[in-house]
């Protein structure tokens, strides 16, 4: 096995934290690309790392494209982190996930990024973007006439990602009429037999919280009393590591906002609606026998995350967060505080089950504490309909009468079948005006 391309665990560009001025930054809405270039690990040749065998420098390279800087850089033995100045990349070695916000050009570097992958990646040819599977999601802009090249549609983007990938289908979820939708594009080898995605050991699901018009309270902790510069940049003696205040301050408030700990275990709550009823349909929920069946879980042992996380200036905050014990799984978020366009997503691959030390319906009522949105949306995708994955559908269908005590009224829920055999929960809430 060849070693992957980093060195050490760990990297920061200081100089770059250190002047990094997002005064001008507005659009919090990300743009998400997942791309598996294999099924699995196990389905890379042996003579090759993967993906991480590509070196930071070449990742450079293709974030220029897409307008956005490496700020820093955590690794474990699952996953390499990139915190990005706007959002996050995370590389593991059979696919990638790229989330920028901004005016960033997320697509414009698809090219680039095959001809860098094709260079590392030994043993396999992608020149025909014959990759395995790859999505690509946005909500709806807030200002959707400052994007740059294709991102000012979605029927342009989707016309580019059509070039690159087979078989692709478009989604337009939510109410299309309002500022708050949702799109999704997915893509890849048709020949895929549903059975072949299911997988003992890995769920591929992703859980995302898209929040606006934040608690104006709530907002300040992500507003940074610091300017770019030199007195950013903090080297205190020449025995001592250099470091900076965008990383010492972003830490700060990842612990003062306890988005540390969002996966602690505690407040685990089980109410009567999560037992699932075997009454009702549409694959959410489980049959008496299906109750009854034993299923796999997860280590019971506590996920330990690796945190990075950054304060920008004048404000905003990003972070990633990634299991050092349990796989490859992340936590992130991203926040635009701005009065007028507040915006925050968390994202996560966290392998929730009816056993986890945290139920899905325990961290989206975390989150919305941490900030209390007067709207958001919430999108759960997954390829499993093993058990746990039905307590998942059920739970988060179910949540309205929890958050109905918080002040938030359901406005949608949607459930799709997507291809690949994947399931799509979508909900919509906005909070009752007092």
């Amino acid at each position: 096995m060849v070693a992957p391309a980093y060195v050490e665990d760990t990297y920061v560009d200081h100089e770059l934290s250190a002047n990094l001025d997002s005064t001008f930054a507005f659009e919090g809405p990300e743009k998400l690309l997942e791309i598996w270039f294999f099924k699995s690990e196990t389905d890379i040749p042996k003579q090759s790392e993967g993906l991480r065998s590509i070196p930071l420098e070449k990742w450079v390279k293709v974030l220029d494209l897409v307008s956005c800087k490496i700020l820093s850089m955590k690794s474990s033995k699952f996953m390499d982190a990139y915190l990005l100045s706007e959002s996050s990349l995370f590389v593991f070695p059979h696919k990638l996930i790229l989330k920028t916000c901004g005016t960033t050009t997320t697509l414009a570097c698809l090219e680039s990024l095959f001809e860098t992958v094709n260079q590392y990646v030994e043993g396999i040819d992608f020149n025909d973007f014959n990759v395995y599977k790859i999505f690509y999601s946005r909500r709806s802009f807030m200002f959707p006439d400052k994007q740059k090249h294709v991102h000012r549609n979605w029927k342009q983007e989707v016309t580019l990602l059509n070039k690159y990938f087979q078989n692709g289908k478009s989604y337009i979820v939510g109410d299309f009429t309002s500022d708050d939708h949702w799109y999704l594009y997915m893509a890849g080898r048709d020949s895929v037999p549903s059975d072949e995605n299911a997988n003992d050991n890995v769920r591929d699901q992703t859980f995302e919280i898209l929040m606006t018009e934040l608690n104006p309270e709530k907002a300040e902790n992500f507003i940074a009393d610091r300017k770019p510069g030199a007195e950013s940049l903090i080297k205190e003696s020449s025995e001592q590591e250099e470091h900076d205040l965008g990383h010492d301050m972003g830490m700060q408030t990842m612990c003062k906002s306890k988005l540390d700990s969002i996966f602690d275990g505690s407040n685990r709550k089980l109410k009567s609606h999560h037992l699932p009823s075997p009454s009702l349909s549409d694959s959410m929920e489980l049959d008496s026998d299906e109750c009854l069946k034993e299923t796999p879980t997860i280590n019971s042992d506590k996920f330990k995350f690796i945190h990075d996380a950054f304060a920008f200036s004048p404000c905003g905050y990003s972070s990633n967060s990634i299991s050092s014990n349990n796989g490859g799984y992340y936590y992130t978020l991203h926040i635009t505080p701005e009065s007028g366009w507040s915006y925050a997503s968390f994202e996560t691959n966290y392998p929730f089950t009816k056993d986890s030390n945290e139920s899905i319906v325990d961290v989206l009522n975390k989150v919305l504490d941490i900030f209390q949105p007067g709207k958001f949306s919430v999108t759960f995708i997954t390829e499993s309909e093993d058990t746990h994955d039905k307590f998942n559908f059920h739970d988060l269908s179910n949540c309205a009468e929890d958050l109905s005590e918080q002040g938030y009224q359901k406005q949608e829920r949607v459930l799709y079948d997507l291809k690949f055999g994947y399931k799509l929960l979508y909900l919509n809430f906005t909070k009752n005006k007092t």
